[in-house]
């Protein structure tokens, strides 16, 4: 009689991924009205979930393979040996090697913090949103301040870096044809604005291709430079020199690397803006730290074994350190000025390479600045509009390309150079903060990685970075406190007034390992 009794009432829906049939015992209008009611539930339960979450509007197309070659091309390893190592043999001779050593032991430390907080927030907004993420729980209050702070850094590194790069393809043209670098710079980030406007697999076919010619030229360097090493050469690796008056050698004080290690950071920069990609790479978030780490690896080696060779390989060290264009000397010294007029054409090419990833991850920051409200609201809407048929930001990829040009035309390199200040060290440390922060508050608990040994990379990246903002001159400081002081006041007078409506990040769009184990069967 009880078993009669219970068969005969209804049995709960089964809790999970939704209910496939209504109870028994039904008349057909309620099954209907059942059903109507479970769909109703759903798609509340999905319009709510969509409404913590970004909507997926650029085309997530390309592999990480396609992200890497981007990251890279805007990393320039070409670009970063010929024109950002010179500044280093020149002050430090040989102890060029060991900056650049110990700069990869930072980029290491720090990219374990990217990986980390990238898997967990694949979001294209890159720095400013793993700050605002990692600020959980009782820090929750610091998340606003301290991600417009990591804004207002990337703001300066937008409206300036994008034409320093640019502006330095005039000196390497000069083989081509005599033309004003201001002109050059500016042609370049016009026509490099107008590629990264189209869809992003077509520009990470474009930079692979560009990226291949552009290690070329790397291993031209490579195979010159230990064809002719010396043992005197090799052992000037561990034992510092530099040339001094009269052609002799003189010893570099070990301060004097370390100093130098500025330098070969900004060298390496750029390997974590694979996380910029996020939003277009397939596949899930993991691929995301594949991407940063990756690309870490390939760029160390890519800069590293050609400048070692350059060292070991120069027919003297002395000239070659006081020469005004080290990498002219040595290739005319170690062939002819043929081969320096081809590598100076892939320079020029690695070059337009670089703005063209630059742009495509700056457009990006912009795009999702612009959808977190960082901008009075139309422009907030335009800067966040998708073009529909090339699924890119244009908006902001011309508005980048229109104002690296103007200055190119307008401002000297030397200006620009001091106007991005320190900025870079300190957006560093923003993010080993957050690495730092982000465990204890459960920030990234959900992570599908996890940095090895931590806290000990964050807290080793700090103390480094810490040592290399010692190093920087007053100008760069003043320059760089000013910028996070201007993003301090601008999220406490603009942001903070609207309570919530502006700079209240979403999680991250779902990814294609989320949406298949979503999707019914």
């Amino acid at each position: 009689m009880d078993h009669d009794e219970n068969s005969r009432v209804p049995k709960p829906p089964l809790q999970g991924a939704g209910v496939e049939q209504p109870p028994q015992g039904l008349s057909g209008e309620q099954e209907v009205a059942f059903e109507a009611a479970i769909a109703k539930v759903e798609t509340t339960a999905e319009a709510r979930a969509g409404e913590s979450r970004y909507k997926q509007e650029l085309s997530r197309s390309i592999s990480v393979l396609g992200n890497i070659f981007i990251t890279l091309s805007g990393v320039t390893p070409a670009a970063s040996v010929f024109i950002i190592a010179p500044v280093a043999l020149a002050a430090a001779g040989s102890g060029t090697f060991l900056s650049f050593v110990f700069a990869a032991i930072i980029g290491v430390l720090m990219a374990f913090c990217w990986a980390e907080l990238s898997v967990s927030y694949p979001i294209s907004g890159g720095d400013y949103a793993l700050v605002w993420h990692s600020f959980k729980g009782k820090t929750k209050p610091l998340a606003g301040p301290m991600s417009f702070i990591t804004f207002a850094l990337y703001a300066d590194f937008i409206a300036f870096i994008p034409a320093v790069i640019a502006l330095g393809a005039g000196t390497y043209f000069g083989v081509v044809a005599n033309v004003d670098p201001r002109y050059v710079g500016a042609v370049i980030m016009i026509l490099a604005a107008g590629v990264a406007m189209l869809k992003i697999r077509f520009n990470a076919i474009v930079t692979g291709a560009f990226l291949t010619l552009e290690l070329i030229s790397l291993l031209i360097l490579t195979v010159l430079g230990f064809t002719h090493s010396s043992v005197h050469n090799w052992r000037s690796l561990l034992h510092p020199v530099v040339g001094a008056a009269h052609g002799v050698l003189a010893p570099v004080a070990f301060s004097g690397v370390l100093a130098l290690t500025a330098v070969a950071v900004f060298s390496y920069n750029g390997y974590a803006n694979a996380v910029n990609f996020s939003e277009e790479t397939a596949g899930p978030s993991r691929n995301v730290a594949k991407a940063i780490l990756w690309s870490l690896v390939i760029t160390v080696a890519a800069e590293l074994i050609p400048l070692t060779a350059v060292i070991v390989g120069a027919p003297s060290l002395a000239t070659m350190t006081k020469s005004v264009v080290p990498l002219q000397y040595f290739i005319e010294a170690t062939s002819n000025n043929t081969l320096y007029d081809i590598v100076s054409i892939l320079i020029v090419l690695a070059i337009f390479n670089a703005v063209i990833a630059i742009v495509l991850s700056y457009a990006r920051i912009m795009y999702s600045s612009a959808r977190d409200r960082a901008f009075p609201g139309p422009v907030s809407q335009w800067m966040s509009y998708i073009h529909p048929r090339y699924k890119s930001p244009w908006l902001p990829t011309m508005f980048i390309g229109v104002l690296g040009a103007v200055l190119c035309l307008t401002v000297s390199l030397n200006t620009l150079v001091n106007l991005t200040g320190a900025s870079l060290v300190a957006d560093y440390a923003m993010i080993a903060i957050a690495a730092l922060v982000a465990r204890p508050t459960g920030a990234t608990a959900h992570g599908s990685y996890k940095m090895p040994l931590w806290p000990l990379p964050p807290l080793l990246g700090l103390a480094g970075l810490g040592y290399i903002f010692t190093q920087q001159t007053s100008l760069l400081l003043k320059v760089t406190l000013i910028t996070m002081g201007i993003g301090l006041v601008y999220w406490a007078v603009v942001i903070l007034p609207q309570r919530g409506k502006a700079w209240n990040l979403l999680e991250p769009a779902v990814d294609e390992e989320h949406h298949s184990a979503k999707a019914p069967e």
